[in-house]
This record gives structure tokens, C-alpha cells and sequence, in this order.
């Protein structure tokens, strides 16, 4: 293809062909299924990119047949499964480009002997634990029931069960991916062992992964739910994560998390505290002091994952139909340092309560070295750098949302400017980690300059073994480049 060819030209040339390859799969804009799923993103920003088509594969070879097609011609693309990702471009793509939509790649198959599950990409969690729950069985899947499969395990992913298993991703036993020049492999321990390893943390590098097998566990009842407190209440309840945290390898059945939240529809703040245990044990031993606090809602109680995670999906700080933008940080643990960065955003953010729509949040739950040894008991290792020796953390999640477009430049000045300023904060205390969990990032963040010079440069190798000539680099945008 001559490099002069107007890309006008070239779009309108592969939406021809792409249409007869694959009939009603290919979505002009204005149709009824372009636009549904243009609205079905996370984030307004995301909706707002309109790109030239949309491809909505139904199978494994309709997505080969669309990359052969974009990678052979240099069309750049964006590929989305559950489009939570909230910063913009992260897996959707302006008029310049092709989205290639793999919600209908949304299969959940159950293997007979019930150890393993087979899982499409465009599954929403919420999907899986329906076919899971039946069975008394659960995978290391998303705490919030919304969120999407494949980019929750593409950035490794943080479950409920991650302190006895691992990340997600530990526990995929088998990929099946589309290369760069359309060609399909499976990547397991016994083959194609290096890309198994790679797609642990793959991001938008190496494949796109057409199929998850997870292993399954037993899950039947459990206990759980959240608590709303005052704020003020925040000193103490960060100051229990904080011990929680440290015990955590006591008893690794339990989660939990402190969210402190401005909420624009009671103008004031509030604390959100998601608590559950994998067993029906109602307030077990390490959580023994949330039991005589007063809070001002309480739905604790003994409930299954699909109802916990649905609540989460509901709960969790967002202005609905909203504009959002999110970053993370890992901070060795220390319960004084996530209070003076949400007081630091009180103060930043305080001119801008009164725009429509305006929330933010920060989030802190508990990276510990249980996780970590699970994560690193797995088979076949994992390139996230993770290791025991830096003891307990925190991960700290900064959210802000609002509802008009025409704050866009302000709201992201200021979530820039309060990322730098809490970087500034943690790392004067020695107190900032290098580790940056991918399903947190904002898109500036250099996720991969976090995993290690070891583990990058082995990730670069392995990168030129299945994308020798870096189409994938080149064509597929969005989310995390090495």
C-alpha cells in the first residue's frame, strides 16, 4: 500500500471489504448498533471518539479476518471488551481509525470436570459468576460485577480472592490470541510458554485475546457488603486499614477498603468502607473493630458474589453518564500518609465543588505480602516485580468526575496537578513505591516502569518474537505501550 493513499480512501476500502468478509459485523456510524455501542462505554470521553466503523465479531476468526485486514493496510485501531477503562482513547478511537468491539464474544463454558472455565472477552464479570454461582464456584475475577473481562485480566486484576490465589491473570492456564498478522495461537505453560507470561500484563502489546480458560474454585456463601460513615470518622477507619492490612496474612478469606468521597448530591463528604469475608463469618477476628462502630448505612451481611460484586458496581464513587478520569499510586503502608493526600485534594479541589456533576474520591485498599506470595506461588511466574522483601502496601486509586464538556480542560489540569502533588507528598516521606497497577492507571502513568528493568526488557524480547515488524505497536491504540 502506497503510503500516499489518502486514509479516506483507504477506510472506505477495507469497510467494503471488511462488509462482504463479514456481513452485518461492520458498523457505519448513525446505525442503531454503532450507536449503542458508542453509549455503552465507562466514560463520556471514551463515547465521544467517533471512529470510521465499528467491527462487532461474533468468533475468534472474525477478529483474525479484521486484523489481517487493518495490519496489512496500517489502519490504526482500538479493540474494546468492557470498556470500563475510563481515560480517553484507552479502547475507543477518533474518525482516523476502527474500533473493534468484542462484546459478543461473550461465551461462558464450564468444562465438564468443573476445575476450569472458558471465557470471552466481552464478558462483564457479572456474566461469569451467573454461570459460576449455580456450582458453588468462583474464578479470581472483578470485585465490581460491571467491569470487563478481558482488560481486568490483560492488567493482571484484583479480586476478592486475590489473597489466597494471586491476580487475576495467575490463574489463566490457557489464552487463545490473534497476532498482529491474524494468525491464532493458544499460549499455555506448554506452548508458547514466553507469550503466556507476556499477557499476564499484556495490555495492547501482543495479541488480542479471544479467550480466557480460568481456573475455578469452590465459593458458595459469604459475608460482606459496606458501610457508610461520617467523615469523620476517617481518622480511625484508615488507621484499622491500616492494622487490617497487617494481618491480613492471618486470615486471607477477608478484603477491605476505605474510600473517602466528596458526593455532589449531599454536598458534603462521606467514607465508603467495602468489607466482605470468603466465608459466611460475620465480622471475623481482624475486622473485630468495625463490629461496635456506628455507621450511617450498614449492609453487611451473608450474600453470595454475585450480589457483593453488583454492589460494588452500584456503590462505587461516579457520576452516572459522566466524564472521568483516574490515577493510582502504591504507597508502603502507613495510616497517616492517605489522609494528608486527601486533605491535600480537599484544599485543591474546593473551588470546583460547585461545577454540575463534580466528585472525586480517593480509595485506598491493601497490596500485601499474602497477595504477593500467592501471586508468585503460581506457575510460570508473572512479570509485575512484586516482591515480598517490600512488604505490605497500599494502593491508592484518585478519582474525579463531572458532567459538562466544557470543564474538560480545567477537571484534567487539576487531576494532573493532584497526581503530581500526591507523588510529591509520598515520595518526600519515602513512602512512594515504583509498582503501578494497570487497571488504576491514567494513561500518562509508565505502568511498565514499574515491573523491573529485568522483567521489561524480557517483555521487549518477547514482543519481537510474535510482532516482528511492531504492527500491533503501530496500529493498535489505547491502552499501555512498553
Amino acid at each position: 500500500m502506497s503510503m500516499n493513499v489518502p486514509r479516506i480512501f483507504v477506510a472506505s476500502e477495507f469497510y467494503r471489504e471488511l462488509e462482504c468478509a463479514l456481513p452485518g459485523k461492520v458498523l457505519a456510524p448513525n446505525s442503531v448498533g454503532y450507536e449503542t455501542q458508542q453509549a455503552s462505554y465507562y466514560s463520556a470521553e471514551q463515547s465521544a471518539l467517533l471512529p470510521f466503523c465499528r467491527v462487532a465479531p461474533t468468533e475468534t476468526k472474525d477478529v483474525a479476518e479484521t486484523v489481517r485486514a487493518l495490519t496489512a493496510r496500517g489502519i490504526s485501531f482500538a479493540v474494546r471488551s468492557g470498556g470500563h477503562m475510563a481515560w480517553k482513547g484507552a479502547s475507543n478511537i477518533g474518525p482516523e481509525g476502527v474500533t473493534i468491539d468484542l462484546q459478543h464474544l461473550n461465551h461462558v463454558v464450564l468444562s465438564e470436570d468443573k476445575k476450569t472455565v472458558s471465557v470471552g472477552p466481552g464478558c462483564t464479570w457479572h456474566d461469569v459468576y451467573t454461570v459460576l454461582q449455580p456450582h458453588g464456584l468462583a474464578v479470581v475475577g472483578g470485585r465490581s460485577s460491571g467491569v470487563g473481562v478481558g482488560g481486568f485480566l490483560m492488567g493482571g486484576g484484583i479480586s476478592f480472592l486475590s489473597l489466597q490465589h494471586g491476580l487475576g491473570s495467575d490463574n489463566v492456564v490457557n489464552y487463545e490470541a490473534v497476532l498482529a498478522d491474524g494468525s491464532v495461537v493458544n499460549a499455555n505453560m506448554g506452548t508458547n510458554s514466553d507469550l503466556h507470561w507476556a499477557l499476564k500484563l499484556g495490555s495492547t502489546n501482543f495479541a488480542i485475546v479471544t479467550r480466557f480458560d480460568l481456573v475455578t474454585f469452590p465459593l458458595a456463601e459469604m459475608w460482606g457488603g459496606g458501610q457508610i460513615y461520617d467523615i469523620s470518622m476517617a481518622e480511625l477507619l484508615v488507621d484499622n486499614l491500616e492494622s487490617v492490612t497487617r494481618k491480613l496474612v492471618e486470615d486471607p478469606t477477608v478484603m477491605t477498603a476505605v474510600c473517602l468521597a466528596y458526593v455532589s448530591a449531599q454536598s458534603q463528604y462521606a467514607i465508603w468502607v467495602p468489607t466482605i469475608c470468603l466465608k459466611p463469618i460475620a465480622f471475623p477476628p481482624i475486622l473485630s473493630k468495625l463490629k461496635n462502630l456506628n455507621p450511617i448505612m450498614n449492609t453487611l451481611r451473608c450474600t453470595n458474589l454475585i450480589n457483593l460484586t453488583d454492589e460494588v458496581h452500584t456503590t462505587a464513587p461516579r457520576t452516572p453518564g459522566g466524564r472521568v478520569i483516574w490515577f493510582t499510586l502504591t504507597l508502603k503502608l502507613d495510616s497517616q500518609l492517605p489522609l494528608e493526600l486527601f486533605e491535600a485534594g480537599k484544599e485543591l479541589f474546593e473551588p470546583f465543588l460547585k461545577l454540575a456533576g463534580f466528585e472525586w474520591s480517593i480509595i485506598v485498599q491493601p497490596l500485601n505480602v499474602g497477595i504477593i506470595e500467592a501471586s508468585q506461588s503460581k506457575s510460570g511466574g508473572n512479570p509485575f516485580g512484586l516482591i515480598t522483601e517490600d512488604g505490605d502496601r497500599l494502593l491508592f486509586l484518585g478519582s474525579v468526575s463531572w458532567s459538562n464538556s466544557a470543564d474538560d480542560g480545567i477537571c484534567a489540569a487539576k487531576v494532573t496537578e493532584y497526581l503530581r502533588l500526591t507523588e510529591s507528598i509520598a515520595r518526600s516521606r519515602n513512602l512512594l513505591d515504583k509498582f503501578l497497577y494497570m487497571n488504576y492507571a491514567n494513561g500518562g502513568q509508565k505502568v511498565y516502569e514499574g515491573i523491573g528493568n529485568d522483567n521489561y526488557n524480557r517483555m521487549k524480547a518477547i514482543q519481537k518474537v510474535y510482532d516482528p515488524d511492531s504492527l500491533f505497536h503501530c496500529c493498535w491504540k489505547g491502552g499501555f505501550k512498553l
